[in-house]
């Protein structure tokens, strides 16, 4: 069964945009801090009462506030349920592309090609004669007049002389949630530890007990989420009865499914910058249905552009976004259609109206 755990994350407003300004938050995704805040709080909290429970504070309001810049603080939404077709140029598997502490990001990504676009395009080429979807790709006013640069996601073809723009994708994965979910809670040892190891006269010996008794509790219930965790899945977002999805050729760039993909359009902050779909609601195949003009590998000109938008584009992305329509969903909520098991099933009739 598939598991969403995208429902976990969000963007935010342009206007709300702080990014990660705790130094200790900072010092945690380092990974450096985390050990030098625990022995500030020994050491301080035993020489001068009080001081080892204000740095166990810290290091809650630390883990507390990298949690939820990790939940989608880093992400500035751009457009929510945007809905985007293309090829698929790239897969790259779950921590493939990420080290140390990067690997608490288990997100299952895939970069997608804007249709009727073909990889030998430039994105200036792109740009000019298509102002539909290649704008999912380029830079935004809202980010950049936050001081966030922009680099782009690119894939390099090695029979293509130059990189290809793509958009990049994201289906979340749980680990996030589910190490911040016992961070937080266990988090909360530290002042505690601070305390004990602010009390006169207890000595050193029982600090670090307790000290310890903490660390090794909290090491261990976080290896236990970190590894039993559910890593990110295109199935998770997909319909695998609609066959297996294949990438781009990586020599030529031929070929590649051709994808809808519905999500949340945003800037992510949290790398050297560049607009995505994080996290990715849907997905669904369309190549056995797309015309073969719109996925050739000639260049699209504004006329081919134009009839993809009016033939495949704006009819699939109608029907996609209709389960969200509020007048769907508002006829969804009445009381007659509640059932569980449709009424022509069952076999259940309205009673006969005596007069």
């Amino acid at each position: 069964m598939a598991t969403d755990c995208g429902q976990y994350y969000k963007c935010v407003a342009k206007e709300n945009y702080t990014g990660l300004t705790s130094t200790i938050a900072l010092g945690i995704m380092s990974g450096a801090l985390v050990l030098t805040d625990i022995v500030v709080a020994i050491v301080t909290g035993a020489a001068v009462p009080g001081l080892g429970v204000v740095a166990g504070v810290l290091l809650v309001a630390g883990i507390f506030d990298l949690c939820a810049y990790l939940h989608g603080g880093k992400l500035v939404c751009l457009g929510d349920g945007s809905c985007v077709i293309g090829r698929i140029m790239q897969f790259i598997p779950v921590g493939q592309d990420k080290s140390g502490f990067e690997k608490m990001d288990d997100d299952f990504t895939f970069n997608i090609l804007c249709a009727p676009h073909s990889p030998v395009e430039l994105l200036s080429e792109m740009s000019a004669s298509d102002r539909v979807q290649i704008p999912l790709v380029e830079p935004q006013p809202g980010p950049a007049s936050l001081g966030l640069g922009f680099a782009g996601v690119s894939v390099k073809f090695s029979d293509i002389d130059h990189d290809t723009e793509v958009l990049h994708c994201e289906v979340k994965g749980c680990r996030v949630h589910d190490v911040c979910a016992v961070l937080k809670v266990l988090s909360f040892g530290a002042p505690i530890v601070g305390a004990i190891c602010s009390i006169p006269l207890i000595g050193w010996v029982v600090c670090l007990i307790a000290a310890a008794i903490w660390l090794a509790v909290t090491t261990a219930a976080v290896a236990i989420a970190w590894n039993d965790t559910h890593n990110g899945d295109i199935n998770d977002v997909y319909d695998p009865a609609a066959g297996v999805l294949t990438a781009a050729d990586p020599r030529t760039g031929e070929g590649g499914d051709v994808v809808l993909v519905r999500g949340d359009w945003a800037y992510d902050a949290g790398h050297d910058g560049w607009n995505e779909v994080h996290p990715v609601r849907s997905v669904q195949k369309l190549t056995g249905v797309v015309d073969a003009r719109y996925r050739g590998m000639g260049k699209a000109d504004p006329a081919l552009v134009d009839q993809f938008k009016r033939e495949v584009l704006d009819v699939w992305c109608f029907h996609a976004r209709q389960p969200d329509d509020p007048q769907v969903v508002g006829a969804q909520r009445q009381p007659a259609n509640q059932w569980w098991i449709h009424p022509v099933i069952d076999g259940c009739e309205d009673e006969p109206v005596i007069r």
